[in-house]
C-alpha cells in the first residue's frame, strides 16, 4: 500500500463491512421502532409495570440515539471510502489499519493520534477532572 492508496481488495472488503454494519444498525432501529409501537398499545395499570416500561423506554431512546449516530458515521465513512479518504489518519496520514476499522468503522485517527487527541481533550476540560466525571466524548471519526 502506498500512502493514501488502498488496494482494490481492501477497499472492497471495507466497503462490504461498512454496508453490512449499516444494514445491521438499520435493522436494529426498525426492530426498536416496531417494539415501541407494540408496547405503546399495551395498557399499563400496575404502577410497577409502568415504572419498568418507562425505564425500558428511556433505554430504547438512548439506544436509538446512539444507533442513529452510528448510521450517520458509517454513511460518512462510505462517502470517505468513495473519495479515497477512508482509512487514513486525519492527523498523521498513516493507514489506520483494517483491525481498527473493523472495531471502529468510522475511525478517522490511528490509535496513537486518537490517544493524543483524547489526552488533549482531558487536559483541555479541567471541569471534568475537577468533578471526577469521565470524558464522554465519542470519536466523531
Amino acid at each position: 500500500m502506498s500512502p493514501r492508496t488502498l488496494d482494490p481488495r481492501t477497499i472492497g472488503e471495507l466497503e462490504q463491512f461498512l454496508r453490512d454494519e449499516l444494514a445491521r444498525l438499520q435493522g436494529s432501529l426498525r426492530a426498536i421502532a416496531q417494539e415501541t409501537r407494540m408496547t405503546e398499545k399495551a395498557a399499563l395499570t400496575d404502577i410497577t409495570a409502568h415504572a419498568a416500561q418507562t425505564l425500558h423506554s428511556e433505554i430504547q431512546v438512548a439506544l436509538v440515539d446512539r444507533r442513529t449516530q452510528q448510521v450517520a458515521q458509517i454513511d460518512d465513512a462510505l462517502q470517505r471510502l468513495s473519495t479515497g479518504q477512508y482509512g487514513f489518519c486525519q492527523e498523521c496520514d498513516a493507514f489506520v489499519g483494517v483491525a481498527r476499522l473493523r472495531a471502529l468503522p468510522f475511525a478517522q485517527r490511528c490509535r496513537d493520534c486518537q490517544g493524543h487527541a483524547e489526552r488533549r481533550a482531558r487536559r483541555d476540560t479541567p471541569a471534568l477532572r475537577r468533578e471526577g466525571l469521565p470524558n464522554l466524548e465519542v470519536e466523531a471519526a
